[in-house]
């Protein structure tokens, strides 16, 4: 997947973490977030990736955006890159993350226009954070 520019830069947004606890962006590969934690602390290149991420995040934020999938035909929001990063920011209690998006399965590469917040319902608009082009 390639990024496409914005003035020379990938387009970024931020998105509020809480928007992982109340479902409204789900991971690619589990049913729940809390099941994507299990899985991850049980296994042990995981739970590495999990003590790593842990001390990075703790001390400097989330520095590499997760990439969002947004299946166009029914609007599911899922993590299709990023499911450790989002797991410690739910356990750090990280109030947003950066993210990049796509369309799934159109789309190839990762948009340059903002999220499109109506996605998450009603109150979509709310859910994001400040927006921004990556440098």
């Amino acid at each position: 997947m390639t990024a496409r520019m914005v003035d020379g830069k990938p387009w970024t947004g931020r998105m509020r973490t809480a928007a992982l606890r109340q479902g409204l962006v789900r991971p690619a590969e589990f049913s729940t977030w809390a099941g994507a934690r299990r899985y991850h602390e049980r296994h042990s290149r995981d739970r590495q990736v999990l003590e790593k991420l842990r001390a990075s995040i703790f001390t400097d934020g989330i520095r590499e955006p997760l990439l969002l999938g947004v299946r166009a035909a029914d609007w599911f929001v899922f993590v299709f890159e990023g499911h450790h990063r989002a797991v410690i920011a739910l356990e750090l209690g990280v109030r947003a993350f950066p993210f990049r998006w796509f369309w799934d399965p159109d789309v190839q590469d990762v948009e340059h226009e903002p999220f499109p917040h109506h996605v998450l319902g009603r109150d979509g608009q709310a859910w994001l954070s400040h927006q921004e082009a990556r440098s």
